[in-house]
């Protein structure tokens, strides 16, 4: 364990209390499927409301890629609580529409059949709808149908307040919980290879989501196809990465470098994209002809976070008022869980963030930039090889005795949050995710595969299994009467709210569109 570390464990396990007041977030993303696994056809059910503007059921890319978002909550079981009515409403809702509960998508026509996610007739809801478009431009719509898990984290200030007194810290609040968090958002990086092989749930897919492209996969009779060390296709160059972003490099050595850089890429005009048209005949066919659309199209495994104003943009939030919270994104669908995601999964990712803020996180060097991304790649095409080895910056060291390294100090971590939580739940997290560590076939990518091949090779039917299971296990546990009235009331004043933004006056679009781009964050010049 390193000096720094150290130190700071031990200044935090004596008042561990300051955690307390800890806040989390899930956002599911979940495809609609018909009856026979293909990707649905049919609108957002109107019964689910507004998918502009209802608070904790919306949808992504498609029409029929669902997001199901909690509130902040104090706790992970309340959390929990949050997602498990949000599914059971959904679910009393689609008919004979099912969930699919893996990363890796359904089976997929043409990409026109890929319906682009429709937000109304207003301009914000207009401007979604068109950045989807222009990602199905870019990416193709394909890659756009992977789902997985977001996990929002934010510590509280009285833990940011101690620690800033314990350094004699004179920055303001807001600027020293910034620099801390993206300490958090590089030493995530650079160990996300661990969350990716305990967490990574797709080593499969339907030979529909490739069909036409390359890929280097191996296949099974049934027209699966996997790799089979693999831990996250979702996260390879096959899935949720586009090679059009090889070239962006976006700095996390600090706040006003991260937000300069998006701003730049969403100003800086890219050849193959102005040659695609920002209109043909005079409809719009992407935003702009820039290297980003918007801040979101730049793909990552973390972000940094604000709850912005109305009509900000992510950049200016950030600039305007620091990091708020991070946003986890590297989690597979865990398609063994009703949620996507178990508690224990959850607890372990906080154990991990919180090692990722308190650890030594030197700032990014042009090695780091051009390390990591090939670290990634190795663990998510064959993170099981027990041969893999992990480049350090100084020299290569064996995944696994380079992992029981970091489990010891993400042991002492787990103590703390326990002690603060008055609970074990943290302790048993990463002793449950250190097995997997020493037996890779407790991995969700391992189960994947053992489980295909008890369906013959069949990655169709093992998954419409599991959508079968996480959909008896929600339908027959309907929600009382009076949260459903709830969850039909929300979603009727979630239509009238979009009814009320298409009545308001507003800017013509190409209007809207100059103004929201506009305005250039404090220190993004």
């Amino acid at each position: 364990m390193d000096r720094k570390l150290s130190t700071q464990l031990q200044w935090l396990s004596k008042q561990a209390s300051c955690l307390q007041g800890m806040k989390r977030g899930l956002e599911k993303e979940s495809l609609r499927i018909d009856s026979d696994g293909w990707l649905a056809q049919t609108p957002h059910p109107a019964a689910l409301g507004s998918a502009l503007t209802h608070p904790s059921i919306t949808t992504d890319y498609s029409e029929a890629l669902l997001e199901l978002i909690t509130p902040p909550c104090d706790s992970i079981a309340s959390a929990f609580g949050y997602l498990d009515e949000i599914h059971r409403y959904v679910y009393s809702q689609l008919g004979s529409e099912r969930l699919w509960v893996n990363s890796m998508p359904c089976k997929l026509g043409p990409d026109a059949q890929i319906p682009l996610a429709q937000y109304g007739s207003s301009n914000i809801g207009r401007m979604k709808t068109l950045y989807r478009h222009g990602l199905g431009l870019r990416y193709g719509r394909r890659m756009q149908t992977i789902a997985g898990i977001h996990y929002n984290l934010s510590f509280p200030d009285s833990f940011w307040r101690a620690w800033q007194e314990s350094n004699g810290n004179q920055q303001s609040l807001t600027d020293f919980r910034s620099k801390k968090s993206f300490d958090l958002i590089r030493n995530f990086q650079r160990r996300s290879w661990l969350l990716l092989y305990l967490l990574g749930a797709s080593p499969a897919v339907c030979g529909s989501f490739l069909a036409g492209r390359e890929h280097g996969l191996d296949a099974m009779p049934s027209g699966t196809l996997y790799r089979q060390n693999a831990t996250s296709l979702r996260m390879s160059s096959l899935g949720y990465q586009n090679d059009a972003q090889a070239d962006l490099k976006v700095s996390y050595n600090s706040l006003d470098e991260y937000v300069r850089d998006l701003d730049r890429a969403i100003r800086t005009p890219y050849a193959p994209y102005e040659a695609m048209g920002v209109k043909q005949n005079g409809v719009y066919q992407q935003l702009n002809g820039h290297i980003l659309q918007i801040e979101n199209e730049y793909y990552g495994l973390i972000r940094p976070k604000r709850n912005g104003a109305s009509g900000e943009r992510p950049t200016q939030s950030l600039a305007r008022a620091g990091v708020e919270y991070v946003e986890l994104r590297c989690v597979d669908l865990d398609p063994f869980e009703p949620f996507g995601i178990s508690s224990e999964s959850a607890h372990f990712l906080e154990v991990f963030a919180l090692h990722c803020a308190l650890a030594e996180s030197p700032v990014f060097s042009e090695a780091d930039y051009q390390r990591l991304p090939l670290n990634q790649q190795a663990m998510v095409e064959r993170g099981r090889d027990p041969a893999l080895e992990i480049d350090t910056g100084h020299g290569f060291v064996r995944f696994r005795e380079l992992a029981s390294r970091l489990f010891v100090e993400l042991h002492a971590v787990a103590e703390i949050l326990d002690s603060a939580h008055v609970s074990k739940a943290y302790g048993a997290a990463v002793a449950a995710q250190l097995a997997k560590l020493e037996d890779p076939s407790l991995t969700g990518s391992a189960m994947v595969l053992q489980a295909v091949d008890k369906w013959d090779g069949c990655f169709y039917n093992f998954a419409m299994d599991r959508a079968e299971r996480a959909r008896d296990y929600f339908i027959q546990r309907p929600l009382a009467n009076e949260r459903a009235a709830a969850y039909r009331d929300e979603a009727e004043t979630s239509l009238h709210r979009q009814a009320d933004l298409e009545a308001a006056p507003a800017p013509a679009f190409d209007d809207f569109l100059q103004q929201y781009f506009a305005d250039t964050p404090t220190g993004a010049a």
